[in-house]
C-alpha cells in the first residue's frame, strides 16, 4: 500500500496547532498556579527540551526512513520487548485521546450546554474523529493546513482587542518574581506536552522531503512556543497569577473581555469554536496512531475496519474517567507527567540500542577482517 504524503509545510502548521491546543485551553490555570510569573521561563525550557526530543526521534527514524516503527523495532529489541513497548504506545495514545476528549466534554457541558450529558458531546466528537481517522492521516494534515490561518487570525484578533484591558504595570514581575521550586515543578509538568513530538517516529514514512524534517520541527516548536507565550503573557497581565490560577478556563474569561463597540459582544462562542478545532486535531492524530498500531498488531493492510469500534472504546473510556476539572488537574499534576516521561523516552532507548548494536557489528566486522 502506497503511503500517504505529508508535506513539510503541512507538518509545520499541524505541529503548531498541536502544541497550542490543550496547553493553552485546559492547562493554563494549573501551569500558572505552579509557576506564577515564571511560566514564560518554564515554557522556554520545555520548548528547548522538545527540540532535544525531536533531534533524537528524527535521528532514529532517519535510519529506516521508509519503514514503520512497529515493523523495524523488532530488529533493534527482542520481539517480545518490542511488542510490549508497542502495547504501551497503543494504550497511551488511546488513553490520551480519551482524556483530552473528556476535558473537552467537561468544558462544553459546563460552559455552554449545561444539562447535556457528556455522552452526547463525546459521541458526536468521537464520530467526527472516527470519520477523520478512517479517511487517513493525509486528510487530517490537510484539514490542519486549511484551518491554520483561520485559527491564527482569531487568536491574533483576540490579543489585539484585549490589549487595552491589560495592566501593563505588571511587566516588572516577569523580571523580579522568581521561584526555583515553581520553575522546577512547572517544567516537570510541562515538558511532556512538548515531548509528544515523539509521535514523529510513527508518521515518518508518510513525510515528504524527510531530510528537512528536523528543521521543520524546530520551526514548529519556536512558532508554537511564541503563540503560546503571547497568550500566557496576556493572561498574566490581565488577571495576574492569583486570579488566573483560580479560574477553571482563564482563556475563556480573557476572550469574554472582548467588546467591539456596543453592538458586537460575547464573541467567545465564535472564538472558542475555532479553538475547538485544534483539540479535534490533537484527538484525531492520537486516535489514528492507536488505530494504526492495533491494525499492525493484527497484521491488517487496512486500518479502516477498526476505526468506529475503537472510537466507541475511546468515548466509553472518556466517560468512565473521574469527572471534574479538579480530578483531571490532580491526574496531570501527580501521575501524567511521570508516566509520559517513560513513554516519550522509549524512542531514545531504541536509538541507544540501535547505535550500540551497530557499533558492535562494525567492530566485529573489523576484527574478522583483521584476522
Amino acid at each position: 500500500m502506497k503511503a500517504a504524503q505529508i508535506s513539510q509545510n503541512q507538518l509545520l502548521l499541524f505541529l503548531i496547532l498541536y502544541f497550542y491546543s490543550t496547553l493553552v485551553g485546559f492547562s493554563a490555570s494549573n501551569l500558572i498556579h505552579i509557576s506564577q510569573y515564571d511560566t514564560i521561563l518554564v515554557l522556554c525550557i520545555s520548548g528547548l527540551t522538545a527540540g532535544i526530543y525531536a533531534y533524537f526521534t528524527i535521528k532514529l527514524a532517519n535510519r529506516r526512513p521508509n519503514e514503520f516503527f512497529f515493523h523495524y523495532g523488532k530488529d533493534i529489541f527482542p520481539q517480545w520487548i518490542h511488542i510490549l513497548f508497542m502495547g504501551f504506545y497503543f494504550f497511551s495514545f488511546l488513553h490520551t485521546s480519551a482524556f483530552v476528549l473528556r476535558e473537552y466534554e467537561d468544558f462544553i457541558v459546563q460552559t455552554y450546554l449545561g444539562g447535556t450529558p457528556n455522552w452526547a458531546v463525546g459521541g458526536l466528537l468521537g464520530m467526527v474523529v472516527a470519520v477523520t481517522a478512517r479517511s487517513g492521516i493525509q486528510t487530517l494534515f490537510r484539514t490542519a493546513q486549511g484551518l491554520f490561518f483561520l485559527i491564527l487570525i482569531a487568536d491574533v484578533s483576540n490579543t489585539i482587542f484585549i490589549g487595552k484591558e491589560l495592566k501593563w504595570d505588571r511587566w516588572m514581575a516577569f523580571i523580579t518574581n522568581h521561584s526555583g521550586h515553581g520553575i522546577f515543578a512547572g517544567t516537570y509538568t510541562t515538558i511532556p506536552f512538548f515531548g509528544e513530538v515523539i509521535v514523529l517516529v510513527f508518521i515518518f514514512p508518510y513525510l515528504t522531503q524527510k531530510n528537512k524534517t528536523l528543521k521543520t520541527v524546530f520551526w514548529a516548536i519556536v512558532l508554537g512556543l511564541l503563540l503560546i507565550i503571547v497568550n500566557f503573557v496576556f493572561l498574566l497581565l490581565l488577571f495576574g497569577p492569583n486570579l488566573a490560577s483560580h479560574i477553571t478556563y482563564p482563556m475563556l474569561e480573557m476572550v469574554r473581555y472582548i467588546r467591539i463597540a456596543d453592538f458586537i459582544e460575547n464573541l467567545d462562542p465564535f472564538l472558542i469554536s475555532i479553538w475547538s478545532t485544534t483539540v479535534y486535531l490533537k484527538i484525531s492524530l492520537l486516535f489514528f496512531l492507536s488505530v494504526q498500531i492495533l491494525a499492525q498488531f493484527f497484521r491488517l493492510k487496512d486500518h479502516r475496519p477498526l476505526t468506529f469500534s475503537l472510537a466507541a472504546v475511546m468515548v466509553a473510556l472518556s466517560l468512565q474517567m473521574s469527572g471534574g476539572s479538579a480530578a483531571l488537574t490532580s491526574f496531570y499534576t501527580n501521575s501524567w507527567a511521570t508516566y509520559s516521561y517513560f513513554i516519550e523516552g522509549i524512542p531514545i532507548l531504541y536509538l541507544l540500542m540501535d547505535t550500540l548494536k551497530r557499533f558492535i557489528k562494525k567492530r566485529s566486522a573489523k576484527n574478522n577482517k583483521g584476522m
